[in-house]
């Protein structure tokens, strides 16, 4: 059986042991723009999976920064607040993820609901990328929080799967 080749790139870094985790994290930031680009020109059909891997993608992305990297970055910023801030911000969007997984795509006020979330996501991207990540970058060993976060991100995501593919048999 051939293996998913987003798994096997995956795999491949976790093998290799050095990918630094900004990279990793901007990867992330930048399916997940895609992801809220394309719902919205999306045929009513595929707005469901885009928003469901949308959702997921965010889930496991906000557990890595939340167990991995905000721990580290609260370690070595003198200011406690940009962490804080950015946490309070992962916890509005668990708020709005929960929201929207009780939802179908196709119901009244799910489009919009999804687009805030996808400004809120913009904003915190921006802070991240521009603000907190570069000031935290000359203390932290990318290298070694990388590999943590690949191992979590592949535990998550095979976690999930697992899960979802059991959902739908019993359905």
């Amino acid at each position: 059986m051939a293996k998913d080749p987003k798994r096997q790139q995956t795999d491949d870094m976790v093998e290799d042991n050095a990918v630094n985790v900004l990279d990793l994290l901007k990867e992330d930031h930048r399916k997940v723009k895609g992801m809220f680009e394309e719902f919205k020109t999306a045929d009513a059909k595929s707005r469901q999976r885009i928003a469901d891997e949308t959702l997921q993608d965010l889930e496991i992305h906000t557990q890595i920064e939340n167990s991995i990297v905000y721990p580290a970055i609260r370690d070595i910023l003198d200011e406690e607040e940009t962490v804080d801030e950015a946490m309070e911000e992962h916890h509005v969007v668990g708020l709005l993820i929960k929201e929207l997984r009780k939802m179908k795509a196709t119901e009244d006020g799910f489009q919009v609901k999804f687009k805030v979330l996808g400004e809120l996501v913009e904003h915190h991207i921006e802070e991240e990328e521009n603000e907190m990540l570069p000031e935290a970058e000359e203390g932290l060993d990318l290298e070694d929080l990388g590999r943590q976060a690949i191992e979590m991100k592949t535990r998550l995501s095979s976690s999930r799967k697992r899960s979802s593919s059991g959902r739908r048999k019993a359905a």
